[in-house]
């Protein structure tokens, strides 16, 4: 999921910061708004936030504390709940719409309830008293901004400029679709509704920030944090113009025993990023036997990389590069000839992933399997440009090494297994560490594969025999409808397995905590492509809060007595 998950990230904090920057933008740079300026005003607002309904919110954090084992905070939230939302109707989401007028961001809250002046009598105490206006009208005061309210139907409108109002639809729910009850929190926002002088604004003001941070810069790396930041200011420019929708949920999900945190991202239909994106589809894959049920966990991606894409990569790590190189010159311990050869080992693994991203695809899969009576076994494969490029930055690895005290042994071309040549890596472990030697034996073996566009490697109890099964698997034709991406991890295992080389009490009451739990302490990842971006969900099993439950409520019994 590398390029898939790059992409989103930029997204997300993309949109984060062009959000942060407009909501907290001094006046000063944006004119008054007045909902009158018909022209000015978006037809759909920029922002739409929404909390699930009290009830939801209500049920949903007593759950997931109760199965933590900590349920009186559950209690406490649902207390501060009943004293604060009288009069609210529980059933319905809670919103908040930012719409664009005139150039400026105007929050709305959007609450349910047909009797807005009940809710307000009971938060007397905090608020003050309401005021009244002849067109019915409500006023208060929190802190140093007066806050208008108007009654529309069965929800009230609350905000700062009361010509703004005016804005918010009788009936929010269309606004809401995909969101409010689905989810606990849900954030959506449409980049294009900021108009576009506004966006030009934001990137300047990042510019700015950033020629002001590149004047504090001094000494021998200011050059290379340059570079690096000027790439990704242009990144961030381009992700500010072309990004159109993005959209976020958390939603504990007491039905499916799970919390689910899914979002998607797209870009404008036409843009340089929604070629990218566009160009972004599952392939078949080498290595899709790494998904499997009995692993402790694997990960996987497969997806095609556009010319594009390919471009924005290579920019990516030259900058990179740079900044690599800043760090080793700086680095105290080495000699001269140390840091050239570094330097020269870092530029050809660089130019490596550029020529394998040039390709046009990303195809690779990491499996480890951990079991009390067979041990604990990793394999990893992916595609590379040329495996034999791989093979000699190996062997030029260790050469370097090979006189240095302690140096591994390296053996080189051992053998051929269909079309892959192998070789071994291994080093001596120390009679005292105990745990090393119980994982991995006397010696530590690293098993590696180079094939023509292909690369393997292996450690562990019989990772050899991982690896050939994995060489073997990807001569097989495989389909390529599954996700772009994909990442799942089980506690159970690593933590029997973890039990079996060093027991603890903290192990024991999270592996009891998960015996008893609807999964084995599961989470997931999921990358799939859409029309012009890319969406995401992440699932976390029960397991994992009753195991890390069980694990706080160890350590709190572990503490003297009178100590939290």
């Amino acid at each position: 999921m590398v390029f898939s998950n790059r992409l989103i990230r930029r997204g997300l904090m993309a949109s984060a910061m062009a959000m942060g920057l407009l909501l907290s933008a001094p006046t000063s740079w944006l004119p008054r708004a007045t909902a009158q300026d018909s022209d000015a005003a978006s037809d759909e607002p920029v922002l739409v936030v929404t909390l699930g309904s009290v009830n939801k919110l209500t049920q949903d954090i007593n759950y997931v504390t109760g199965v933590a084992g900590q349920a009186q905070a559950g209690g406490m939230f649902g207390l501060l709940a009943g004293t604060f939302t009288q009069g609210l109707d529980m059933t319905r989401p809670i919103g908040v719409i930012v719409p664009m007028v005139d150039g400026m961001p105007q929050p709305l809250a959007l609450l349910p309830t047909s009797d807005i002046k009940t809710v307000l009598k009971r938060l007397e105490a905090q608020t003050g008293p309401y005021d009244e206006e002849k067109d019915g009208t409500l006023r208060i005061i929190v802190g140093a901004n007066v806050v208008h309210i108007q009654q529309k139907g069965d929800w009230a409108v609350m905000g700062t400029a009361k010509d703004v109002l005016a804005l918010a639809p009788e009936d929010p729910s269309t606004l809401f679709e995909g969101m409010g009850n689905d989810y606990d929190i849900a954030v959506r926002m449409k980049m294009q509704q900021i108009p576009t002088e506004t966006r030009g604004m934001l990137t300047t003001q990042l510019k700015m920030g950033f020629e002001q941070a590149m004047a504090l810069q001094n000494g021998p790396d200011a050059e290379a944090s340059r570079e690096t930041a000027e790439n990704a200011i242009e990144q961030l420019e381009q992700l500010i113009e072309d990004t159109d929708q993005l959209q976020f949920g958390f939603n504990i999900n007491q039905a499916k025993q799970k919390i689910t945190i899914g979002g998607s991202y797209t870009a404008v239909a036409g843009s340089k990023l929604a070629t990218m994106y566009d160009g972004t589809k599952a392939i078949p894959s080498q290595f899709a036997s790494v998904i499997r049920e009995d692993a402790a966990a694997y990960l996987h991606q497969a997806a095609s990389i556009s010319p594009e894409a390919i471009k924005d990569t290579k920019a990516s790590m030259e900058a990179s590069l740079g900044a690599v190189r800043t760090a080793l010159d700086s680095q105290a311990g080495l000699t001269d000839s140390q840091r050239d050869d570094i330097n020269a080992l870092v530029d050809q693994i660089i130019e490596l992933a550029v020529k394998s991203a040039a390709e046009g695809k990303s195809d690779l899969g990491a499996l480890l399997l951990a079991d009390e009576d067979e041990g604990f076994k990793f394999v990893f494969g992916t595609f590379v440009a040329d495996g034999n490029d791989v093979a000699a930055i190996a062997k030029e690895v260790a050469a370097k090494v090979e006189n240095e005290p302690g140096a591994p042994e390296f053996k080189f071309d051992i053998g051929d297994y269909n079309g892959v040549t192998m070789h071994l890596v291994q080093a001596d472990i120390p009679a005292s560490q105990d745990e090393a030697r119980r994982m991995f034996g006397d010696k530590l073996r690293v098993h590696i594969g180079t094939g023509k566009q292909s690369m393997y490697l292996a450690f562990g109890k019989d990772s050899e025999s991982l690896m050939k099964e994995l060489i073997d698997s990807g001569k097989k034709k495989t389909s390529a409808d599954r996700p772009v991406g994909q990442m799942r991890m089980t506690m159970m295992p690593m933590l029997k397995y973890a039990q079996s080389i060093e027991s603890n009490d903290a192990l024991a009451a999270m592996i009891d905590a998960l015996t008893r739990s609807p999964d084995e302490g599961d989470m997931s990842i999921v990358a799939e492509s859409i029309d012009n971006g890319q969406k995401f969900s992440v699932d976390i099993g029960e397991g994992i809060l009753q195991a890390i439950g069980a694990a706080v409520q160890q350590a709190q019994q572990a503490l003297p007595a009178g100590q939290f």
